[in-house]
């Protein structure tokens, strides 16, 4: 058998891709190779999508083998006896993961999520399962900690988020300064008229209130 599922971080991109209505391919990724961040991978995923209408996205598998045994239990009486139930499983990735062969965080974090959820047993404390898969699975994957983040796969690309967060932060603070200085904000046509320059001052609290201003700073009201 096998069971797969979406990545919970990939699926905003299953539903963008379905709004955009291109044809979404999966992949599962290689649980031997160390998962690293890419802008250039982030790039080329989208122009292709773009160009093409098709995108590839990420899947999560799992493989695995359940036998089920059911054994007539002989009581010694021609009638026959109680039978007895017995099932035996084996998940291909968690055999991996005690060969410490699991070198994919996010593998390992999908299989661990997978395993805590749908493998716990009955009436099994959570929090005694959650460390037993934390220790079986996670311990032995670099990077498998619950704040570690995937490395880039160059500097390059360092250097390409910091440019592209200078950027975006330069286009947020205009945008922001000529919302801060519409005239229905500043008052009139954005300028303080001369007639304003010796106004009396009326001062309340650890503030002070302009008489030439009214309501909305509109010194014609």
């Amino acid at each position: 058998w096998n069971a797969t599922w979406i990545p919970s971080g990939s699926t905003w991109l299953y539903n963008l891709g379905e709004i955009a209505g291109w044809q979404i391919n999966v992949k599962s990724p290689d649980p031997a190779v160390i998962s690293t961040f890419s802008w250039k991978a982030v790039f080329d995923t989208f122009s292709n999508a773009f160009a093409t209408g098709n995108i590839t996205l990420p899947i999560s598998c799992v493989e695995g083998n359940t036998i089920l045994t059911i054994k007539q239990v002989q009581d010694g009486a021609d009638s026959g006896g109680d039978f007895t139930l017995t099932i035996k499983e084996s998940i291909d990735l968690v055999s991996e993961a005690d060969k410490k062969r699991i070198q994919n965080r996010r593998v390992a974090q999908e299989l661990a999520s997978w395993i805590d959820v749908s493998r716990r047993p009955p009436k099994f404390n959570v929090d005694d399962w959650a460390g037993i898969v934390r220790q079986r699975i996670l311990s032995s994957v670099p990077g498998a900690g619950a704040l570690d983040v995937d490395p880039n796969e160059s500097d390059a690309d360092g250097v390409v988020a910091l440019v592209l967060f200078g950027f975006i932060s330069v286009v947020v603070l205009g945008i922001s300064f000529q919302f801060f200085t519409m005239p229905e904000l500043v008052g009139g046509t954005g300028s303080i008229p001369s007639r304003c320059d010796d106004a009396e001052i009326l001062e309340f609290g650890s503030g002070y209130l302009s008489e030439c201003f009214g309501l909305f700073g509109d010194p014609t009201l």
